[in-house]
């Protein structure tokens, strides 16, 4: 390969690569601007621990957010939920169940 045609392909690359961090910058400013359109404190909207894949499938299929399936007392995710849900909850943890509460 000769070294202008290595310089326009690097150069081509280049521009992508740019061009996807320009974007990538814009859409991180328009998550900003939507985060910032909540009213409430932004550390107490995000679960203090990764979400796991089965509370996930329970936030989507009941249309409920992550804190109805977080025991806040232990800060650990419900394992399983009550016969009754989603109109009566006392969702418990493994903790919660082991110790009687």
């Amino acid at each position: 390969m000769m070294t202008g045609e290595l310089y326009f392909k690097m150069a081509r690359e280049r521009r992508v690569h740019l061009d996807r961090i320009f974007h990538l910058q814009k859409r991180v400013e328009e998550l900003e601007r939507r985060l910032n359109c909540y009213p409430v404190d932004m550390v107490s909207a995000i679960p203090p621990i990764p979400i796991e894949m089965q509370i996930r499938l329970w936030m989507e299929e009941y249309g409920m957010p992550w804190e109805i399936f977080f025991c806040f007392d232990h800060k650990q995710w419900v394992d399983e939920l009550d016969n009754s849900f989603p109109y009566f909850t006392e969702n418990t943890c493994p903790v919660c169940r082991k110790n009687g509460i």
